[in-house]
């Protein structure tokens, strides 16, 4: 009997011996059949039983360790408990501030139980007195044995997990993910997209508690019963080179990855001896912009590796759409258009930088998937026709109930059957084409400019550490300035601050007003990574961003 909700599809799963998991975590590997995962679920979702968790009430995750992760969350899948995955503290230095922010995405889901490493059970333990509907706060080792397992009807409506936002433009939100909405994209993804099957090897070392790691590679590959290698985030961090052993090793077929994992991964895998990347047929990138220049160095250091170029897949998506929204062709290689921007505008006086024509690369993010609309909305909630910029409207079904206790935002994003994605674009012979976010947007003489391309340029400066650049606009005494932050990684500061003004003068036409080097580190990023330009002007106003060097007048720059 076909599945047609993942409550079912792992009840069937249950019985199969067929290999499902393989984590591999600083050396240990350990191997997971489907039976014994659902096992392990099930024993898992007993034990929050006993603590009194009952169907629809929500359980905080905070668990780096993906051996640990997805067995607690499909243990609450199988028990109808809503889970809410949240991100583990990063350093001991944030500890304060994380435990701040997950405290309040922990009260806006109303959890009840929070299931933790042990470490950060122990700190979080206050939260029962300042959370009030908290009850425990426990390791996994922790939860009680015995009793039976909750079940119940599902229906498409009902909640999953929250999947909190990243909050790059805004504070983090609970989107209200769907039994519907996940089944729906997860068959898009696997059998329209990715045409995978049991023959395939998926491999990841993307963070489980957002949705390209948990939808991406726990959920989705259920659907096709396809095996996969999870590799420990911290451990891909540490060596990047990993994730490309880890699929020449495994044979992985289908990965997927956000930009600066394609950067950071040539820049630090020393040798490509011993490599055979032969059967990788799909190396997917989404999640933040994507860089042409990045990816073409990805597949030239790889290339000698066995890694064929048609493997590369483009692909966008949002939270708020479950996960993906478009895909490339299957043996599209990289495809890039040319944007032409409008330049600033001369001084009254004639005076000034203007070019009429200048272009910036766009990646084509692919076409919609089966079942699936994308329209391009002006100023007025107008279709605009093809080629024009304006926000990102999806509809189909793997659009989400919107946002957990907060109907005030649901109603402004998620309108007339579909959603409002505040991301900038264009469509063009039916591919979507992502410049930017709406409320990034700099102002600058009364016209809009995306400051994705000005930190492209400054990115590609000598000294830059490339993908950690943050472009924004501040009032002026006649119009809006440009500051560029720039985290610095070496050479001459003089230098790397003048560079960084002609680079931008140079590609996109624009006046930076000023340079700003700060540590490596620095820039303020959301749990994925996405740049937080908002944060960063805030902290450039107060002063307190990472400050390595400032430079004052650096539109003086000839």
């Amino acid at each position: 009997m076909q599945a047609n909700d993942f409550s079912q599809l792992l009840e069937q799963l249950g019985s199969s011996e067929r290999d499902a998991h393989r984590y591999r975590d600083n050396g240990s590997v350990v191997e997971l059949t489907y039976g014994e995962l659902v096992a392990e679920a099930d024993r898992l979702a007993r034990g929050m039983q006993r603590l009194g968790v009952r169907r629809g009430d929500r359980v905080g995750l905070v668990l780096h360790r993906p051996r640990d992760f997805v067995p607690a969350f499909l243990g609450c899948v199988r028990a109808g408990f809503i889970a809410v995955p949240l991100y583990p503290p990063l350093t001991l230095g944030q500890l304060a501030s994380w435990t701040e922010t997950t405290g309040r995405m922990l009260a806006t889901a109303g959890a009840s139980l929070l299931l933790a490493d042990p470490p950060v059970a122990y700190t979080l333990r206050n939260l029962r007195e300042e959370v009030p509907s908290m009850r425990e706060v426990v390791s996994i080792a922790e939860l009680p044995d015995g009793g039976e397992l909750p079940r119940g009807p599902v229906s498409d409506d009902q909640v999953v997990f929250l999947q909190f936002t990243s909050g790059s433009t805004a504070a983090p939100r609970g989107v209200r993910v769907t039994h519907g909405s996940l089944w729906a994209n997860a068959h898009a993804i696997m059998v329209d997209g990715l045409r995978a099957s049991s023959d395939d090897r998926g491999v990841s070392w993307l963070p489980l508690y957002h949705d390209m790691g948990l939808i991406g590679f726990v959920m989705s590959p259920l659907v096709t019963r396809t095996p996969v290698t999870f590799i420990s985030t911290l451990d891909f961090l540490k060596r990047p080179d990993v994730w490309v052993r880890t699929l020449s090793g495994d044979r992985g077929t289908i990965s997927f990855g956000p930009n600066f994992g394609y950067a950071l991964t040539a820049r630090r895998t020393a040798s490509t001896d011993g490599l055979d990347l032969s059967a990788v047929r799909v190396l997917g990138c989404g999640a933040e912009p994507i860089q042409p220049d990045a990816i073409h160095s990805f597949f030239e250091r790889f290339s000698v590796a066995g890694l064929k170029r048609r493997a590369f897949l483009s692909c966008y998506g949002l939270a708020e759409t479950t996960l993906a929204v478009t895909f490339a062709g299957m043996d599209d290689e990289l495809k890039v258009d040319q944007l032409e921007l409008e330049s600033e505008p001369p001084d009254e006086d004639g005076s000034g930088l203007h070019l009429l024509e200048h272009r910036v690369p766009v990646v084509s993010c692919g076409r919609p998937l089966p079942r699936h609309q994308v329209s391009i909305l002006g100023e007025h909630g107008e279709v605009l026709p093809e080629g024009r910029v304006g926000e990102v409207f999806v509809e189909g079904p793997s659009v989400t109930g919107g946002y957990w206790n907060d109907e005030e935002a649901t109603n402004g994003v998620f309108v007339d059957g579909g959603v409002k994605t505040g991301d900038l674009g264009y469509m063009l012979e039916d591919e979507l084409y992502v410049t930017g976010r709406l409320k990034d947007t700099l102002i600058v003489r009364g016209r809009n400019f995306d400051p994705t391309p000005i930190e492209v340029a400054a990115g590609r400066v000598d000294g830059v550490r490339m993908g950690n650049v943050a472009a924004f606009s501040i009032a002026g005494d006649l119009t809006e300035q440009i500051i560029v932050a720039a985290e610095y990684r070496e050479g001459d500061l003089e230098a790397i601050e003048s560079e960084i003004v002609h680079a931008v003068q140079r590609d996109v036409g624009l006046t930076v007003s000023e340079v700003v080097l700060i540590e490596a580190g620095s820039l303020p990023k959301t749990t994925s990574g996405k740049l937080q330009r908002s944060a960063t002007r805030d902290q450039y106003l107060e002063g307190t961003l990472g400050l390595v060097r400032r430079r004052t007048d650096a539109s003086a720059v000839a």
